[in-house]
């Protein structure tokens, strides 16, 4: 049994808690912990202060990371519904990616797994996973309630005067109603609802997606604002904003006091918008959305749960979309999908623990933006992209081979001009991207663009 750094101020809470652990496997909790995931759409990696950002300004994550576990090597993958379908499924791309908009019902996700465990389970934000040929509907992928944008039946209005279809009615909403506040809204009622049970909240953000308007909290551009443009100022807000929802659904656990067995997992789906460059470390980067280099899919990762996980982890082990899914079953003690899956559990490492990290990730892509798949498309329509990496290097099905730190990818390392690690990484790389299969299994290519 660990030590935790800090209990409860209940001390019944905390005997009940010590027993359960005492009772269970040394990464398994005996009581059901609440899961709240919430996923940011377009938001890389550099968008967070606690992760280096003095630009962007995310207190409430902030704090979480602080108080919890910080992840500096997850991705996901460049574009929404690869990421998405991973996460979901814990599934590799290459095995299930069917079209741009679809998640096959033949899947099992996380919603499923957790619904047959038990818990209440609710969806709020996007979805936009129904497309042929045979997608899926919240209740295909084991959600009780909704309340989602990018649905059946609703029209393209997200923020301001959003259309949203709540549980198969579409809301009547005005051009003073702001999406993100509806979605976040919901989300706090069903935990309210389903306060004495175990419950599931998956949160896939509207924020901070292009368009770029205003949020309720903008306030006119000061001078210095002005000169960097009003979408760069906006998104800017925007983010504040979906750190604000984060702290929404936060204080909505502690109200309830379940704040001590409710996790809270904060991501993002892909990397920043590619119409938008913005400060970080004295130089600017542009938004790499859709693109297969590193600034299109390396994404935050925070995980928190006071008197769970310890204060003040910062893990530098390789975390990929498809992680998460066996993560959440071991820390509910659910069991796994019966398919073939492809991520690992990291709930070791969020109780401070060494667990089995991977050495390598592997990733497919088939990208709906045709230049992405330029340098390095393979396969049907020379748009299937195959990569493997870790921490420090990245190599391609077609062979190109380059260091992580070489953020835009101009400088391949040619075989044999690299170090003797780099060399050794080149052949772990290849081996695992041999490992894999070498097409999309599921890829339905006349649906594609």
């Amino acid at each position: 049994m660990r030590d935790f750094p800090r209990f409860p101020i209940n001390l019944r809470r905390s005997i009940g808690l010590a027993l359960a652990i005492l009772i269970t496997s040394p990464f398994a909790i005996a009581e059901k912990l609440n899961i709240v995931l919430i996923m940011a759409d377009d938001s890389a990696v550099d968008n967070y202060s606690c992760y280096g950002s003095d630009f962007f300004q995310s207190p409430r994550l902030d704090h979480l990371a602080e108080t919890g576990a910080r992840f500096n090597y997850c991705y996901s993958e460049p574009v929404c519904t690869s990421s998405r379908v991973k996460i979901m499924t814990g599934r590799d791309g290459v095995r299930n990616y069917v079209n741009f908009g679809t998640l096959d019902k033949s899947e099992t996700t996380f919603g499923t797994m957790l619904k047959d465990a038990g818990y209440a389970t609710a969806v709020a934000g996007k979805w936009q996973l129904h497309a042929p040929p045979n997608g899926s509907l919240p209740e295909d992928s084991g959600f009780d309630a909704y309340c989602l944008w990018n649905f059946p039946g609703t029209g393209r209005e997200r923020y301001w005067n959003p259309s949203l279809n709540q549980n198969g009615t579409i809301l009547d909403t005005s051009v003073e109603d702001y999406g993100p506040d509806i979605v976040s809204d919901f989300l706090v009622d069903f935990m309210e609802e389903n306060h004495d049970r175990p419950f599931f909240v998956y949160y896939p953000m509207i924020l901070v997606h292009n368009p770029f308007p205003e949020t309720p909290d903008s306030e006119p551009a000061t001078k210095e604002e002005g000169e960097f443009g009003k979408d760069l100022k906006n998104y800017r807000d925007m983010v504040a904003y979906a750190d604000k929802m984060v702290g929404k659904l936060v204080d909505a656990v502690d109200r309830l006091g379940l704040r001590e067995k409710t996790i809270f997992i904060y991501t993002a789906d892909n990397g920043t918008n590619r119409t938008l460059t913005y400060p970080f470390n004295g130089a600017y980067y542009k938004g790499e959305k859709a693109y297969a280099t590193e600034g299109g899919y390396h994404v935050p990762l925070i995980v928190n749960c006071p008197t769970v996980v310890p204060s003040g982890i910062v893990n530098n082990d390789l975390i990929d979309f498809s992680d998460v899914l066996p993560t959440l079953a071991e820390l509910t003690g659910t069991k796994l999908p019966t398919v073939e899956l492809d991520g690992r559990s990291f709930w070791p490492q969020c109780l401070g623990k060494e667990g089995n990290p991977k050495k390598v990730i592997t990733q497919y892509y088939y990208p709906k933006f045709k230049p992405a798949a330029e340098k390095h498309g393979l396969g049907v329509r020379n748009r299937e992209i195959i990569w493997a990496q870790n921490q420090h290097f990245k190599l391609y099905q077609n062979g190109f081979f380059y260091a992580v730190a070489d953020r835009f990818e101009v400088d391949p390392i040619l075989p044999g001009d690299g170090t003797s690690y780099a060399e050794e990484t080149r052949a772990m790389l290849q081996k695992a991207i041999d490992a894999m299969p070498q097409t999309g299994q599921m890829l339905e290519p006349e649906y594609g663009p």
